[in-house]
């Protein structure tokens, strides 16, 4: 929708206030994840997942950047498309450490 339609830019302060407590919960989640060493699935799950979370964190404030700067939709849309090939990346390395 957001593609094909002529949409209002986003509120890129909120995208970077959000995204950079989010962020800061990320680092401290995988910092925990990975203290406890475990080599159980689903704590190596947790760690990408939460992993992809801080990727997906950074593209948030940088696109919320570029909003600011280009007074642009298009790099918030971008990004996201981008990070969505770090979250099926990951959702791929997550299937092979179920076989």
């Amino acid at each position: 929708r957001r593609f094909f339609s002529d949409t209002e830019t986003p509120l890129f302060q909120w995208m970077i206030i959000v995204s950079i407590f989010a962020l800061l919960g990320n680092l401290i989640s995988l910092w925990l994840i990975n203290k406890a060493k475990s080599k159980e699935a689903h704590m190596q799950a947790s760690a990408i997942f939460t992993s992809n979370d801080i990727i997906v964190n950074g593209g948030v404030i940088v696109a919320g950047v570029l909003v600011y700067f280009l007074n642009s939709k298009w790099p918030d849309l971008v990004i996201g498309g981008i990070v969505f090939t770090f979250v099926m990346r990951g959702a791929i390395r997550i299937l092979k450490l179920s076989k």
